[in-house]
């Protein structure tokens, strides 16, 4: 039943942000049901009501709940909404004075000038990832922040992978989009080597083992793109990818002879 409480005590303060206080008043809580799920057993009550007596003790405390209502969900979602409401609205506010400053007064053309507000765009989506992210931290919100990590390094494919290559296509006249979607590759190596180290207590051997494979074969799909592009070695660069599974083999069998001992099966 204690599981039981506890379960109950973690539902009502789900949407609270993991703060000191919170927890503090959290904990304080559970103990208090404790205590009054106790008496009432040793008084001689039922487990269910006395299950239903000790969740009551939440009515008498609403104040000490109330006491911490401006760090709630709530509480801290509409702060965070103004505040990014004020941001945003200062940002495009400014980022459209850019734009205009740069099309009138520097270059008398808005010709390629679209470019400022296209690349300020990609800059705002990844500001957005990143307080979305800081949200979900807040509230501990583990599934949250892994799919957070992930939009993180969605939002810089545009802005570290489209923009570059379109700004040199449109001012330069340079056309490198023939090999500069490898960045997406090496993006895509780096959010999971970054997913693995921030949730690394979350994911299971087997997982890890798949994304740690992953990350190799990315790691090793993107050298061997980069050697047949730069040197045009289409034709022999594969033997990159067999280097790759003997060398994924060899980290296997170390494993498997070095790990503990397996306990010895009795007959």
């Amino acid at each position: 039943m204690e599981k039981k409480l506890r379960k109950y005590i973690n539902r009502k303060f789900f949407l609270y942000p993991k703060t000191e206080k919170i927890i503090e008043v959290r904990e304080e809580l559970y103990s208090i049901m404790l205590d009054q799920y106790s008496d009432c057993l040793a008084a001689g009550i039922s487990q269910e009501q006395s299950y239903k007596k000790a969740i009551e003790m939440t009515l008498d405390y609403k104040s000490a709940v109330k006491e911490v209502e401006t760090g709630s969900s709530m509480g801290a979602l509409k702060k965070n909404l103004i505040s990014t409401a004020s941001f945003s609205t200062f940002y495009f506010l400014t980022l459209t004075a850019i734009f205009l400053f740069v099309s009138i007064v520097v270059l008398n053309s808005f010709e390629k000038t679209w470019l400022v507000p296209v690349a300020g765009a990609f800059i705002y989506l990844l500001y957005a990832a990143i307080n979305g992210y800081q949200y979900a931290n807040l509230f501990n919100f583990d599934a949250w922040k892994r799919w957070g990590i992930a939009i993180i390094y969605a939002t810089l494919v545009p802005l570290l992978y489209v923009l570059p290559s379109l700004y040199l296509w449109v001012v330069k006249g340079k056309n490198i989009w023939g090999y500069s979607w490898l960045i997406v590759i090496v993006l895509a190596f780096l959010y999971i080597v970054t997913d693995y180290i921030a949730n690394r207590k979350l994911i299971s051997s087997l997982e890890r083992d798949l994304r740690l494979m992953a990350a190799g074969l990315i790691l090793t799909t993107f050298l061997y793109l980069a050697v047949s592009v730069r040197f045009n070695l289409w034709g022999s660069a594969w033997i990159i990818f067999v280097v790759y599974l003997a060398l994924v083999s060899l980290a296997f069998y170390i494993g498997e002879n070095t790990g503990p001992p397996k306990s010895s099966r009795r007959d």
